[in-house]
Formats: structure tokens, sequence, C-alpha cells
């Protein structure tokens, strides 16, 4: 069935979670998606209300500017076929690939959304 691994390492992680909602969110920041496979990334979960999440580049550091974020985004599909089997037509990207302050270093990572993902990662 499409999605299950995805389903299953995101399960894996919420099943990790703390109840209360500050320290899930610090969770979230510090714990990534258990994958099969697959490197030079890993994903989070940014948005646990609205289902959002992050594939980060780990194998890179960019400046602001610097060429070659654009060969990291055209990764950025193989990546999550190989970790998680899902296809270009299951997961959506909501914003372009951007620059994020991490540690400070700057990390490339694009959010993205999983449409048809049930249950969904929702805390209530």
């Amino acid at each position: 069935m499409a999605l299950d691994r995805f389903k299953q390492a995101l399960a894996a992680l919420l099943d990790q979670a703390p109840s209360d909602p500050l320290e899930r969110d610090e969770f979230f920041e510090l714990n990534t998606l258990p994958t099969e496979g697959g490197s030079g990334f890993e994903v989070v979960i940014c948005d646990e209300e609205h289902e959002i999440f992050a594939v980060i580049h780990t194998d890179r550091l960019f400046e602001e500017g610097e060429p070659g974020q654009e060969e990291v985004e055209a990764m950025v599909p193989a990546f999550l076929k190989q970790a998680f089997d899902l296809d270009p037509e299951e997961w959506r990207a909501t914003e372009p690939f951007d620059l994020g302050w991490r540690s400070r270093e700057y990390l490339w990572f694009m959010e993205f959304t999983v449409p048809g993902l049930t249950p969904t990662c929702r805390f209530d």
C-alpha cells in the first residue's frame, strides 16, 4: 500500500514524542524520522498541526546565494523514494527550498506535505 513506509517511520517517531506540547515541539526539532536507506538528507516534522515536514540536506552547508542548491533540490525525489518509497506524486513541496540557521550553520531544507496521509500526525 502506498505511504506505508512513511507512515511506519512517522508512527515510530510519534510514539516516542512526549505529550506536553512544548516538549513535543522541541522533540520534533531534534529527532528525525527513521529512514530505510537513502543518505545525505534527514526528515523532520516541522509543523505537526499542519502536517508539514522538512527534508534537510546534511552532506553540505551553504552560504546564502551559493550555487549548487538547485542540484540538491533535484536529489530530493530520489531520496524520498529510496528512504520511504514515496513517489513524486505522493508528496508536495509547500515552499521552495531555503537555507535555515541551525547551530550557526546554514542547512539546505525544503518543506513538504504528504496529501492523503491518514491517519494524520496531529496531536489532539
